[in-house]
């Protein structure tokens, strides 16, 4: 009886916000265009479903080793956004590598690092989600939500957020080009919306694409970018490649030393600079900055042997000069003694 009860009250409740099947369309497009233009990841969803749940369900429906984000809405609204293990593994390496492996790594428990390199994916997501219910009614309880911080505990979940029903959104992802990983994400926000209702003429409408492009700037410029600094680039054989043993040299271009460019991931070069120090440690003083340009072509070198008989050889014959030069500097100083001894005594 109260089963049916509860099961009836949902049912309104989600008539009264509207399917959600607009929202889900929306989720989904708005996954795929921040992955893809803030970390070059393609991605298409597999699967997606939506739910009205009580807050004591919501632990039930995390995947274990989840990023739990919690999400500021309208009007002091609490949401969460629980980023599954595969998808957020696929966005690191993306970030880190600039690709994909084909096995996904083995599943940790996330830390504030990846919830600070995640944000700005979280960030634009939501407001991709906004900007596409403009003229919807669903916009009332899915839009106008933001990254706020991250949750390492799902059990603080229960006093965190308000004790009513929530709408879950769940969408399953086939992760690269050739769909090699799986993923997933959560959706949980409160059913009882609180944003603006759509207004009508498009003005409204030409502002929130406004919005969405300023949102998605902010984002990608938000975005960690790892640098490379380069001594230089060389080409060896293949047989080279195989002949090197510890020791050996490698040829640098003479222009190389002492100078380094700075590159990052396959845009090319664009800055160059000399190397340093500063407070004891390696340093890289920027001297000159270039529009984007193709990285210097590498350089075929020739492996050289290990020196060390050239170098055992090089200071031996050194020793035996220096011994030599020594006993011929000591013969005339006695020579020099003795003469003065001789002029003494002639004298006397």
């Amino acid at each position: 009886m109260a089963e049916a009860a509860a099961t009836a009250v949902k049912r309104k409740l989600m008539a009264k916000g509207g399917g959600g099947d607009a929202v889900l369309h929306a989720f989904g497009q708005a996954i795929a265009r921040a992955a893809h233009d803030l970390f070059a990841l393609s991605l298409r969803v597999n699967a997606q479903s939506i739910s009205l749940r009580s807050l004591t369900e919501l632990p039930e429906l995390l995947e274990d080793h989840a990023l739990l984000t919690l999400l500021d809405g309208p009007k002091e609204a609490i949401g969460l956004c629980a980023v599954g293990a595969g998808l957020l593994s696929a966005l690191i390496e993306m970030q880190m590598t600039g690709r994909i492996g084909p096995t996904a790594p083995d599943q940790r428990r996330p830390t504030r690092t990846d919830a600070a390199m995640i944000s700005p994916f979280v960030d634009a997501v939501l407001m991709g989600v906004t900007a596409a219910l403009e003229e919807s009614d669903d916009r009332v309880w899915a839009s106008g939500f933001n990254y706020a911080s991250c949750l390492e505990d799902p059990r603080p979940l229960q006093l965190l957020l308000e004790d009513g029903a929530l709408k879950v959104l769940r969408i399953g992802l086939l992760l690269g080009n050739e769909a090699i990983r799986e993923g997933s994400i959560l959706l949980a926000l409160p059913s009882n919306g609180r944003a603006q209702a759509p207004a009508s003429g498009t003005g409204n409408a030409a502002e929130g694409a406004r919005d969405w492009s300023q949102s998605l700037e902010r984002a990608v410029l938000g975005a960690p970018v790892v640098a490379e600094a380069l001594l230089g680039r060389i080409r060896l054989s293949a047989q080279g490649m195989l002949d090197l043993r510890p020791g050996m040299l490698l040829p640098l271009p003479s222009e190389s030393i002492g100078r380094a460019t700075l590159e990052v991931g396959l845009g090319g070069t664009f800055a160059r600079g000399r190397l340093g120090r500063m407070r004891g440690m390696r340093a890289l003083r920027i001297d000159e900055l270039s529009e984007i340009a193709a990285p210097e072509p590498a350089v075929f070198v020739t492996p050289l042997p290990p020196p060390m008989q050239g170098l055992g050889s090089a200071r031996s014959s050194a020793a035996t000069v220096g011994a030599d030069r020594a006993d011929h500097a000591q013969d005339n100083a006695r020579d020099a003694r003795a003469r003065l001894e001789r002029t003494a005594r002639q004298a006397s």
